[in-house]
């Protein structure tokens, strides 16, 4: 496979675009900014203005530099030919999506953003991957991995295509309650219970696929 650099020319850019932003922010904050917020809204921990502004292209950096190894590492690194356009796409667009999330929060400390947007950022990186699910080939970091996904090749094409088929919907749904549902600790809940529901459905229908295909198999 043609060597290439595992983060697209966009991903870069953004990251780029996240640490300049950061930059400029900080000589508009106070010294300390809140990091932490209770269920009303008022905040219960103080953090460093700089610290704010630089721990997220920090860790984007890190995925950027670990998304170029995993695959090097990866058992089943030939398969990665017929999937290499989607794996840099799906790079690209947490690197995006998570420098989204950032700019939310800068601009919420400025008072200039609402933090729905971070959440609705959050809902549009599950509509883009979940868009892509079905190109991915068995591998060993991304995708749903189960034993019985990893096992067989049918089995990860077809639970691929569901996971994908329902992804679309609940990243919607995230993206629609990101909008009515009120500010605070019940805001993260409605991100985070629509993604275990739906990881929990993909694994159990991977399972149910692979009895399907084989039926003789003992548990």
């Amino acid at each position: 496979m043609k060597k290439s650099n595992a983060i697209p020319w966009w991903g870069w850019l953004f990251w780029i675009l996240t640490v300049i932003l950061g930059i400029l922010t900080s000589f508009h904050l106070p010294a300390s900014v809140p990091s932490h917020l209770n269920a009303s809204g008022k905040p219960t921990l103080f953090i460093s203005r700089w610290l704010a502004v630089s721990y997220e292209p920090i860790i984007t950096l890190v995925i950027i530099l670990v998304w170029q190894v995993l695959w090097r590492i990866d058992p089943k690194r030939r398969n990665y030919e017929n999937f290499w356009s989607t794996y840099r796409y799906i790079g690209g667009v947490i690197v995006v999506c998570v420098g989204l999330i950032y700019l939310t929060v800068l601009g919420h400390l400025l008072q200039m953003a609402t933090m729905r947007l971070a959440l609705t950022a959050y809902g549009i990186m599950l509509l883009l991957v979940a868009n892509v699910l079905p190109r991915l080939q068995v591998n060993w970091w991304l995708g749903i991995r189960t034993p019985w996904t990893l096992s067989n090749d049918e089995v990860w094409i077809r639970t691929h295509r569901l996971g994908g088929q329902l992804g679309i919907p609940v990243a919607a749904l995230i993206i629609l309650l990101a909008w009515v549902i009120p500010i605070g600790k019940f805001m993260v809940l409605s991100g985070v219970i629509p993604i275990i529901i739906w990881a929990l459905t993909t694994v159990v229908a991977s399972y149910f696929i692979d009895k399907k295909r084989n039926p003789t198999r003992k548990v």
